[in-house]
């Protein structure tokens, strides 16, 4: 098996298999990785230039790209890539939405990833953990970010508190996405009985959208 292959599997890899995988990285000539950033539930995410701009590559773990090749028929990085397009289009909530640069699928000659823009600044959960509050403009702009999404048809946002970034520009809290690759339950429901109760419309589609936008109120009022 090819070492990248092999690698891709490793969800805590060490120091030297990160080297390693640093290594194995096939990019265009004009993207240059910098650093390793870390590993999420579906990819070790790459700090990289692109030109004069900062970005991110999010290299697909295999076991995540074998899932969705198997489970849901789709390519893991143009299925988070067109979320991202499809949100980051809605004029709106751009600014709460990380700029989708490039994607490689699968079948592509370099490696398996997807260009972002690199977003500097800290967790949900960690900002109301220091302020010891959660400041109402953040929570408006999630309200604002989910509604305009589910206007247009773009549901399950895995907006958990330490999923999402808030990011200080021109001394305003500004509220940012950028991980886009969780499957909506509306598409792949996990359950017969989910999959009926989406169907009939006795669970919104944005339902677990707006559970998590209650579950930053709550971790806002205990916090206190």
């Amino acid at each position: 098996m090819h070492q990248e292959s092999i690698l891709l599997r490793m969800k805590n890899p060490s120091r030297e298999q990160i080297a390693s995988l640093q290594q194995s990285l096939s990019m265009p000539a004009d993207i240059q990785v910098t650093g390793y950033l870390g590993t999420g539930a579906r990819a070790h995410v790459f700090q990289a230039t692109l030109g004069e701009d900062r970005v991110i590559a999010k290299v697909y773990q295999e076991q995540a790209a074998k899932k969705y090749r198997h489970k849901y028929g789709t390519d893991i990085a143009e299925f988070e890539y067109q979320r991202n397009q499809a949100l980051y289009a809605l004029a709106p909530i751009r600014k709460h939405v990380a700029r989708p640069y490039r994607v490689y699928r699968e079948s592509s000659e370099y490696t398996h990833c997807m260009i972002q823009e690199y977003i500097s600044g800290r967790t949900l959960k960690d900002l109301i953990n220091e302020l010891g509050h959660l400041p109402k403009e953040v929570l408006a702009a999630g309200y604002r970010v989910v509604r305009q999404a589910e206007t247009h048809g773009v549901h399950d946002l895995d907006i958990s508190s330490k999923n999402v970034m808030i990011v200080e520009q021109d001394g305003e809290l500004v509220l940012k996405l950028y991980d886009f690759n969780l499957m909506p339950q509306f598409q792949h429901a996990p359950n017969p009985f989910l999959w009926m109760a989406l169907r009939l419309g006795l669970r919104g589609r944005s339902h677990r959208d707006y559970r998590n936008l209650r579950k930053w109120e709550q971790r806002g009022q205990n916090a206190r």
